[in-house]
């Protein structure tokens, strides 16, 4: 019975022992070395072989100066000083000490140790090695290991394509378009190395379909766009294309006949039109610069004349495209020379800040400025603001002159304060990529609050343009209110103007742009200008109009509401001397009533009439002041009045406007006297009757007053609205 246990326990080992050495085999069979070693008693016992790129057999041992039996801990530390390079050493600091790492390892748990390197043979060659240790502990009870070499030079030198390739795809290859991105563009057109075209192309307005459309399929449309772009060019004839960002894509047609281009150009074009049907969005339209490029010329120099180009294409009417002339490398250098003077005129302090008042067109006094800047050298305006600002923009300089503008600013009203000055809230422009600067709140906060400059005397303007399109302006503006600061939507009118904006931004005033106050006088363009006010007061904003140049203009705004007024009507932008009079004027008015309320009390006053007026008076008969206000520019130009003395006013009115037979009943229906005698803390409507001349012909006119008081002011206010009858 013993005997039979004997020899099955005999068979049970010999068929672990076969399997382990079947499982030796297959691990190593494709080893070009592998050996044992004890590495608690850090022992190798025998020599080591490797089979070297010639298959022959060499003695690892040898090579390092060894011979068996020798430390394990030395003769790896030999080999690896040898033969592998230092940056792998320094990748894996326990390269120095691997028999501690693989004694760790097995306390751990970890049975298996993989090591890759770079090896470099003793013949020269370079292999790539995969060593991998097999941890084991013996009767002994010594921690071992089978160490197995495996040469995976082809496999990785294949892997390390697919990764050049796969890096390629990121360099080279645009993640939108799947084609040529700029580097690309310009390598492949460095290796054709053939005259011909570059062409810049954009697309107008592009950001309105990324805001309605949304990101996603703003994308969409930029691939279909490259695919219209590449479809019309000739690329067995060289042609090639790139997308450079965005709406922007560079093309090369190669040659430089003007009326080929142009029919390709023109090719594009068409097709465009098609994708706003096929995927349901606004138009799709683009323009077009085209330079020329001869081998030896910098690309990017050709690319920069193919946008000056572009620039000029942009604003023409019927033409999308345009072609870079020499004249252009005028400009082109005027643009280096003021960019290289940036720096310096920031240092030497050339940017001076001009000021254009902003007036309340009740009482004609100072309410505010807007802070503008000039560029002063020898004592003149060196370059223009719509030059050099579109420049600073492109080329990310704004952001460092926006904040220089603003610093600036809050020393004035510093001054401007020490000095004992009334102070009036200056407000400063915001560039729309300043928008983009991450800390722009924080920053101007910091100025302000270190200057020790209130930041309701420093209104921020940000522009309609930018308040649409930046998707992120409605968490800025939230920002900057949340930061005490006073925000104005500028040039509310000349882009995509969006009323719902006003709704879900804290901006506290509206400027109204020049081209809207440049409809007064046409009837459809005062109802839009009269609707917009009307609603920016529903929702408790502030209306300032710029651009105010003419009487008539100040007499409309002044009827409809306007709170302020900026332009050449009142001034100019002035420099700070002059500005600094102005402050000086500012006095307190006594009784100086709420505007507001008395716009309120106006319109109710109107709204029980069902005839529009041809043309409206306000007056203080308490401090005999005339307000001349508004009415149809036909009627205003008979009526127009100089000074504001009511009494004077009145006589010159009687004289001017009054025929004969009613101008004695006309001047006793105006007496200022009577009317506030007349007065018992009761509002008080009446009505004349009386005939005029008007361009030569008597007409029948029929006037209505309305006497009262404004609130908790002493002062009587008379309302005059006139019409015919």
């Amino acid at each position: 019975m013993e005997e039979l246990e004997t020899k099955s326990l005999v068979s049970i080992l010999q068929r672990a022992l076969f399997y382990e050495s079947q499982y030796r085999n297959a691990l190593v069979s494709d080893a070009i070395s592998y050996y044992d070693c004890n590495l608690s008693k850090d022992l190798i016992e025998t020599d080591i072989f490797f089979k070297n790129e010639e298959g022959e057999f060499c003695s690892s041992l040898e090579l390092v100066g060894l011979t068996a039996p020798c430390k394990f801990s030395e003769f790896l530390n030999r080999w690896i000083k040898k033969f592998i390079h230092p940056e792998y050493i320094t990748k894996y600091p326990f390269l120095t000490d691997v028999r501690k790492e693989l004694l760790l390892s097995f306390e751990l748990g970890q049975r298996d140790f993989i090591i890759e390197y770079w090896y470099h043979s003793p013949l020269g060659k370079k292999l790539f090695l995969n060593q991998r240790y097999l941890l084991t502990q013996n009767e002994s009870g010594d921690i071992c290991a089978l160490s197995i070499v495996k040469n995976e030079t082809r496999s990785r030198t294949e892997e390390d394509k697919l990764h050049r390739e796969e890096l390629e795809q990121y360099a080279f290859y645009d993640p939108i378009t799947h084609g040529y991105n700029y580097i690309k563009f310009k390598r492949e057109l460095d290796l054709f190395s053939q005259e011909g075209s570059i062409v810049a192309i954009d697309i107008h307005d592009f950001k309105v379909i990324n805001s309605i459309c949304g990101i996603s399929v703003g994308d969409s449309v930029i691939s279909r766009i490259w695919q219209v772009i590449t479809d019309s060019l000739d690329f067995k004839h060289h042609d090639m294309a790139g997308h450079i960002n965005a709406d922007h894509f560079i093309a090369f047609i190669n040659t430089f006949d003007q009326e080929e281009i142009i029919t390709k150009l023109k090719s594009i074009s068409f097709a465009l039109k098609f994708i706003s049907a096929e995927m349901s969005i606004p138009v799709v339209l683009p323009y077009f610069g085209v330079s020329k490029w001869i081998p030896g010329k910098k690309i990017e120099l050709a690319y920069s004349e193919a946008i000056a180009a572009k620039k000029k294409a942009k604003d023409q009417q019927n033409i999308n495209y345009s072609f870079f002339e020499e004249k252009d490398n005028i400009r082109l250098i005027r643009d280096k020379m003021i960019l290289d003077s940036f720096e310096t005129a920031l240092a030497n302090k050339e940017f001076k800040i001009w000021y254009q008042p902003k007036y309340n067109p009740y009482n004609h006094t100072l309410v505010g400025a807007e802070g503008l800047v000039r560029w002063i050298r020898n004592g003149k305006i060196f370059v223009s603001p719509a030059d050099f600002i579109p420049l600073l923009e492109r080329n990310g300089l704004i952001m460092k002159f926006d904040e220089y503008i603003f610093r600036n600013v809050c020393l004035q009203q510093k001054k401007w304060r020490d000095a004992g000055k009334q102070l009036v809230p200056v407000s400063i422009n915001l560039s729309r990529l300043s928008l983009y600067y991450e800390n722009v709140v924080s920053e101007y906060k910091k100025i302000s609050e270190d200057i020790g400059i209130e930041k309701d005397l420093l209104p921020i303007e940000i522009t309609e343009t930018a308040a649409v399109t930046n998707n992120e302006i409605e968490d800025i503006a939230d920002k900057f209110y949340k930061a005490g600061f006073i925000l104005h939507m500028d040039d509310f009118g000349s882009g995509y103007s969006s009323l719902a904006t006003l709704n879900t931004m804290h901006f506290d005033t509206l400027k109204l742009d020049k081209s809207l106050i440049d409809y007064i006088g046409n009837f459809g363009g005062e109802r839009l200008i009269e609707h917009t006010i009307l609603l920016a007061k529903e929702l408790g904003i502030h209306i300032t109009a710029e651009g105010v140049e003419t009487e008539q203009q100040v007499r409309f705004l002044r009827q409809i509401g306007c709170d302020s007024i900026q332009g050449y009507f009142y001034s100019k932008p002035i420099k700070p001397e002059k500005f600094e009079l102005l402050l000086d004027e500012i006095k307190a008015e006594k009784n100086l009533p709420d505007y507001d309320f008395l716009n309120n009390h106006i319109n109710a006053f109107k709204n029980s009439f069902t005839r529009t007026p041809l043309y409206t008076f306000v007056c203080n008969l308490t401090e005999n002041t005339f307000y001349e206000n508004t009415g149809s520019s036909n009627w205003m130009t008979e009526t127009t009045i100089e000074g504001n003395n009511y009494e004077d006013c009145v006589n010159a009115l009687a004289e001017k406007n009054i025929s004969p037979g009613y101008r004695e009943a006309y001047l006793d229906f105006m007496d200022r006297k009577k009317n506030i005698e007349s007065y018992k803390n009761v509002d008080i409507t009446r009505i004349f009757q009386y005939k005029r001349s008007y361009y030569g012909e008597e007409v029948i006119m029929r006037m209505i007053t309305d006497t009262f008081k404004v609130d908790d002011s002493d002062d009587i206010w008379m309302y005059i609205s006139v019409t015919m009858y």
